[in-house]
């Protein structure tokens, strides 16, 4: 089995690196950090990398360790994209997933490209942080409350706040059994989805300001330029 498979070539692997696509959201960034975190547990060397990513994320724990890019003196034993359908989505940061001497995949796109050694999708799961409770718990991982902030943080931004078609009846046992552990349910929500920075305003009451509907009214377009953002500074935290 996959799953078997992807115990095994972690269990022996003694460097690694996490990577993730490109313009990561919380599922992407929440994914990534849970299973930086498990690796740690297990004492595997492991660099996670992100090169930029959204300064709403950085209340999460290890947040702080995500480095922009991997070691180019070393060759990974182990290279694993998370919640990435494809390498093309890697960008300009797959050269440590390509020259990783063992390649796998955890995702929940139907899309996915199977493009490593060893695919694990889910295309049912509404986030690629379900997905991880499975993977970890045949690792035999103690979920911990931060890993499980981790992991919280990916189903809700995935899910809209639990609030999307895609959600499953795990969806909710999981987060039951985050919550046994300690996870603030609330204070994740809040800060994943509702805290706004003065830059998002901005933002928004630009893209307001730019609308415009077609098809009357059944189509509406807007849209916000690099430019805007470095006005509003709302650039991406680069590690």
């Amino acid at each position: 089995m996959t799953l078997d498979n992807i115990k095994e070539e972690i269990e022996k692997a003694k460097t690694v690196i996490i990577l993730t696509h490109e313009s990561p959201d919380g599922d992407a960034i929440g994914s990534s950090l849970a299973m930086y975190q498990a690796l740690k547990q297990m004492g595997k060397e492991v660099d996670i990398v992100i090169p930029e990513h959204p300064k709403t994320f950085d209340f999460l724990p290890c947040a702080n360790e995500i480095k922009k890019a991997g070691r180019d003196d070393i060759e990974y034993d182990l290279g694993i994209a998370l919640d990435c359908t494809d390498t093309t989505r890697l960008e300009g940061f797959n050269p440590w997933y390509d020259t990783a001497k063992v390649k796998i995949s955890i995702d929940h796109h139907g899309t996915n490209a199977m493009f490593a050694d060893y695919n694990y999708v889910d295309p049912v799961a509404p986030a690629c942080a379900q997905i991880l409770i499975v993977v970890l718990t045949s690792m035999g991982i103690k979920i911990d409350k931060d890993i499980g902030t981790c992991i919280l943080t990916g189903i809700i931004t995935d899910t809209g706040g639990f609030k999307y078609d895609g959600i499953t009846t795990e969806t909710f046992e999981f987060t039951a059994s985050l919550m046994r552990i300690g996870v603030n349910v609330s204070e994740v929500y809040k800060k994943v989805l509702q805290v706004k920075t003065r830059a998002n305003f901005e933002l928004t009451k630009l893209a307001v300001n730019r609308m415009e509907f077609f098809e009357d009214g059944k189509i509406a377009f807007t849209y916000i330029t690099k430019k805007d953002e470095e006005n509003a500074n709302a650039q991406t935290r680069r590690p």
